[in-house]
Order: C-alpha cells, then sequence, then structure tokens
C-alpha cells in the first residue's frame, strides 16, 4: 500500500511539475544570445510567445516572436501588427515579419503587408520603421527579432501570428482551424 501511494503521489508531482514549467514557458525563457525584454506573454495559440520592450517616449518596440512546434523544415511563420487596430479583420492590412524555415539552412526573415485573404506574403515594405530584423531557429523553435517604430501615442495594438507550410520556397495558406483563425489579440504595450 505504501509503496503504491508513494508512486501516486511521485506522478501527481511530476504531473504538478511539468504543468507548472509549461505555463511559465515565456517567463522562464532565456534566449541564447541573452537578450532580455521587459515585458512577454504566451499567446493564446499556436503554441507561440511574443517578449518585447516598449519605449514609449520613442515608440520603439524592441521584440521577439517565438513559434514552437515547427517539426518541418519547409515552413513560415509570421508576427503581424495590424495598423487598423481592427480585430475582427485582423488580417487584411497587416503589417508581417516573416521567417521561411528551408531544409538546410537558417530561417530568412522579411517584412510583408498583406493586402487580402489569399495573400503568399510577398516580401515587401511594410508601413513601420524596421531594424534588426532577423530569424534564427532551435530545435522545433523559429524566433523572429526586430525592432519596429509605432506611431506616437501608441499604448494597444492588435496582432497575429500564424504558420503554414511553403509551396516552392513560396508561402501557403496556414490551415483554417479554430486555432489558427484565433490567433490574434489585442495587446497592452504598457
Amino acid at each position: 500500500m505504501a509503496g503504491k501511494l508513494r508512486l501516486a503521489l511521485s506522478v501527481l508531482i511530476s504531473l504538478l511539475l511539468t504543468s507548472s514549467a509549461q505555463s511559465q514557458t515565456c517567463m522562464n525563457h532565456t534566449f541564447t544570445d541573452n537578450k532580455v525584454f521587459t515585458s512577454c506573454r504566451d499567446l493564446p495559440h499556436l503554441t507561440s510567445y511574443l517578449h518585447w520592450t516598449y519605449d514609449q517616449a520613442t515608440a520603439k518596440l524592441d521584440m521577439a516572436f517565438r513559434h514552437a512546434g515547427i517539426n518541418a523544415s519547409d515552413r513560415w511563420v509570421a508576427w503581424a501588427i495590424n495598423p487598423n487596430n481592427n480585430l475582427n479583420s485582423a488580417m487584411v492590412g497587416a503589417q508581417a515579419l516573416v521567417a521561411i524555415s528551408e531544409s538546410g539552412g537558417a530561417p530568412r526573415a522579411y517584412t510583408s503587408s498583406i493586402q487580402g485573404y489569399s495573400t503568399q506574403l510577398a516580401e515587401g515594405n511594410i508601413s513601420y520603421a524596421i531594424s534588426s530584423l532577423r530569424a534564427t531557429r532551435q530545435n522545433s523553435e523559429i524566433n523572429i527579432y526586430a525592432t519596429l517604430t509605432l506611431p506616437n501615442g501608441t499604448t494597444n495594438l492588435v496582432h497575429l501570428w500564424q504558420d503554414g507550410p511553403l509551396s516552392a520556397s513560396t508561402p501557403a495558406q496556414h490551415q483554417l482551424t479554430t486555432s489558427n483563425l484565433q490567433a490574434k489579440e489585442s495587446l497592452d504595450l504598457l
């Protein structure tokens, strides 16, 4: 009886520790270059995380978007801001940071202005000044880093995030599951 109780207790403690560690993924993450951000958020869909430091005086947003669970090598991930702050149609008009991960190399990062639902995330300028854009891959996680200059007075923004397959090195449509369609929210930067 005591042996069974000890085993049950061990399993329960292990489950609690695992659950606790998974629920704190954002707060406990250490970047390989030891970069530190003042805020972070475990995003509610698609195993994604946002880390940021926002300087309201300069309107500079220094950010890292992390997307885990990318096991295939030919995938894309994206994080975007909708400048209209419209949560209902967040995708159209969104200004995206995209990372393409093809087999045999590091992810390539670029910007894309999304004009409609049938986008292929074509490389192009976005409406925000941007610097230090880069992407990395560690195991099954792709990270996008950048510094964006937002309009003065910005304290909230509508952002969205996605992942999808590549078709001949071009981003193809993401899945239309509930998680994909709900991968957007309003974010308080402060």
